[in-house]
């Protein structure tokens, strides 16, 4: 698969690793592509640099993981090149960092997602790769005894498979815990944030049922 990744810090950078070591492509979109030379270095013939717009026309999916308060201008730039592609939204409102538009957008209890959909018609927006600390993404992927949950909600079914598909290849167990109606749930502040989870430990939190459409044996 083609990944277009916005942003290569933490959680972008992470990612890009996985999926590289996994097979895919990966183009990471950066304000500098210099800066991230060393990651090339490392990553090889897998990895790539460029700006946003030309991270999201390469990838088959499109991966957000830069302030969720940029999320309005990265929106405007990439908007022309992404009408029927997957967007994986990776990032989180903080108004401490995000200003009275994170505020605005927890107070709905909408969800941050349902707002990174307005931001993009036409694309197919999953919340995704947000609820896992950045380190534990990094040294927890493919745990031996039991994988850590990659819970995720999203409204298309084709959309929902292929990030679940990713979630596996990174070495985690998918959770579809539903619609981008239901997306608040992965949110700053909910029961499964920045926790560690197995696939039962968040459908118990979350009180989910043992099993959800999208979920894949």
């Amino acid at each position: 698969m083609k990944i277009g990744i916005i942003g290569a810090g933490n959680i972008g950078g992470t990612l890009g690793r996985l999926w590289v070591q996994a097979g895919h492509q990966v183009r990471f979109g950066v304000r500098d592509p210099a800066r991230v030379l060393p990651l090339l270095d490392e990553l090889g013939s897998g990895a790539s640099a460029g700006s946003a717009r030309a991270a999201a026309a390469y990838g088959d999916v499109v991966v957000y993981a830069g302030p969720y308060g940029a999320w309005p201008d990265v929106a405007g730039d990439i908007a022309s090149s992404v009408p029927g592609k997957t967007i994986v939204d990776a990032a989180n409102p903080y108004p401490p960092r995000d200003g009275d538009m994170a505020a605005a957008i927890i107070a709905s209890g909408h969800g941050a997602a349902a707002y990174t959909a307005s931001l993009l018609p036409g694309a197919h927006v999953v919340k995704a790769f947000n609820t896992i600390y950045w380190v534990d993404l990094r040294d927890k992927a493919f745990a031996p005894d039991t994988l850590l949950a990659m819970p995720m909600a999203g409204d298309d079914p084709a959309a929902l498979a292929m990030v679940t598909e990713l979630a596996r290849d990174a070495g985690f167990d998918p959770v579809v815990i539903g619609g981008l109606s239901q997306s608040a749930a992965l949110d700053p502040d909910s029961p499964i944030y920045a926790k560690s989870f197995t696939a039962a430990q968040v459908r118990a939190a979350l009180s989910l049922p043992s099993a959800l459409p999208g979920d894949h044996p």
